[in-house]
């Protein structure tokens, strides 16, 4: 009886390797203003290296066509209208040799999250990235 009992709660527990990284919104990569130079908010640098979900609308970054290497995802809340602010954009890039389709509407991506600012020269060109895993349910 016991060990039928051990069994029925090993079953009932979750499994740590099957569980879904933890899905990141732009509500809590967007809420705060950024200012370049200042110390980013733990409610996102606590995202840092790990694998993560986020939803978006995919854009090309050179505005080009077809399947690319590399992609922005832009906050779902804006409607992809006007031009959003620095922390409702995460530049994506897919795995070495491996190219992603544009899709039209919300997408919803997993993969390793990096935060900290990126710059070319003084110009901070971004402060999240992703490097993607999958796209998709």
């Amino acid at each position: 009886m016991k060990v039928a009992l051990i069994a029925l709660t090993l079953m009932l527990l979750p499994a740590g390797d099957n569980e879904d990284p933890p899905s990141i919104g732009f509500s809590v990569l967007a809420n705060f203003e950024y200012k370049q130079g200042m110390a980013l908010p733990e409610t996102v640098t606590k995202y840092d290296g790990k694998s993560v979900q986020l939803t978006g609308f995919m854009k090309r970054e050179d505005g080009g066509e077809g399947e690319t290497a590399e992609f922005l995802l832009v906050n779902d809340a804006c409607g992809c209208n006007g031009t959003p602010k620095l922390n409702e954009i995460v530049f994506c890039a897919m795995p070495e040799g491996k190219l992603a389709k544009v899709q039209p509407g919300v997408v919803k991506l997993t993969g390793t999250f990096h935060v900290g600012e990126e710059k070319d020269g003084d110009v901070v060109l971004s402060i999240y990235s992703v490097d993607v895993d999958k796209i998709g349910n």
